[in-house]
């Protein structure tokens, strides 16, 4: 096992998915691939002219979490793991699934919130899509809630 391909956010999945990231890949000599899949900007087709509210905002925002992973990143390497952080613009089961296979990942972790049943079901969730269409090993780490 030589790449882990990590999906991070920032809430407060973020911790215990970076932790078991970094054990794996320690146990493992693997490399530590994280990434952040960004939600695509609406389009407004036919309004050449129109410029996006919030952009600047939007703007300033992206680079906080680009700042934000790459502090993660330099975390992790003094920890002693070969991390890498990048973010992608998409949908995010689908970015995630082609950067793991655009980085040789031989495994994907993400997190996932415990939520009841019927919003499982209703809603769905990334973790449970990747699951579902991966091809490849997915660890889904647990994130307890103050409700579970």
């Amino acid at each position: 096992m030589k790449n882990i391909a990590v999906g991070i956010d920032f809430t407060d999945a973020r911790e215990p998915v970076l932790e078991a990231g970094s054990e794996l890949a320690l146990a493992l000599g693997a490399k530590l691939h994280l990434i952040h899949v960004i939600a695509p900007e609406p389009t407004f087709m036919g309004y050449a002219a129109y410029t996006y509210p919030g952009i600047d905002e939007r703007s300033e925002e992206l680079e906080k979490e680009k700042a934000e992973i790459q502090t993660m990143v330099d975390r992790l390497r003094l920890e002693g793991v070969d991390a890498h952080g990048y973010m992608r613009p998409g949908e995010t089961v689908r970015t995630l699934l082609e950067f793991a296979d655009d980085r040789d990942a031989d495994m994907i972790m993400v997190g996932t919130h415990s939520r009841k049943l019927l919003s499982r079901i209703l809603m769905g969730s990334s973790a449970e899509g990747v699951v579902r269409h991966s091809k490849l090993p997915v660890v889904v780490v647990p994130i307890a809630t103050r409700d579970s």
